[in-house]
């Protein structure tokens, strides 16, 4: 069986996973719970796959890929240590750093399927204290960017739900049916709300460029409370 040889190509594969163990290790290290370091080898076909993802617009890149399959991991390796929940937020934050936003707080995310992950920022569901209700359109349906798929409630304010991008929506969040509150809990876990089967890998590829990466949107949230307190 035929190992790859890393080349200057795969260098940005090894900062991401080198500096997801450093999060990792530091972030759980004041509980004690301290991972064990591994080598791991990655197939030469395993790289190939992931390249042809890339090139059908899967993922805009190996990096990516490699940001998704790190996050799930990580979760993986946490639940399985022990690591309580409020920790788990805490080193998890560290990957909505890989998301994309809208103006309207809702985050987008790539999965390994290629479908588009949604759920609503964590600024957002601070400030949607008390969620007891979420609606989003069926499964099967058509959706176009920034339109609205769903409803989140609280006791006091109803808010939309808009779509990063164009698409179909192939799945939604069971769990929130009678756990409403996990979008409050865990809005980039278990909280996240749908996916949508883009259109085709062009219009997503314009579609996420127009997005706000995680600096732009942090700005754009300050921006927001600056003028609410006014």
């Amino acid at each position: 069986m035929k190992y790859m040889v890393f080349t200057n190509n795969y260098f940005i594969c090894i900062k991401y996973i080198f500096f997801a163990c450093i999060i990792y290790h530091s972030s759980v290290k004041e509980v004690k719970y301290v991972p064990k370091w591994k080598t791991v080898s990655i197939r030469e076909e395993l790289i190939e796959e992931v390249e042809k993802a890339v090139k059908t617009g899967k993922y805009r890149s190996i990096s990516e890929f490699v940001s998704e399959a790190i996050r799930l991991r990580l979760e993986e390796i946490m639940r399985a240590k022990g690591v309580p929940a409020e920790k788990r937020r805490e080193v998890l934050a560290t990957v909505k750093e890989q998301l994309l936003y809208t103006p309207k707080h809702t985050w987008a995310q790539i999965t390994p399927e290629g479908n588009i992950r949604v759920g609503l920022s964590d600024y957002a569901a601070r400030h949607l204290k008390g969620i007891a209700h979420v609606m989003t359109e069926p499964v099967g349906k058509e959706v176009n960017k920034m339109e609205p798929v769903g409803v989140v409630e609280t006791w006091m304010f109803m808010f939309d739900i808009y779509a990063p991008v164009s698409g179909k929506i192939v799945k939604v969040n069971e769990d929130l049916k009678n756990e409403p509150h996990l979008i409050n809990e865990d809005p980039y876990g278990k909280g996240w709300i749908l996916e949508i089967k883009p259109k085709n890998s062009v219009v997503l590829e314009e579609e996420l460029n127009d997005l706000l990466g995680a600096r732009e949107y942090n700005k754009w949230v300050s921006k927001l409370e600056g003028r609410l307190r006014e």
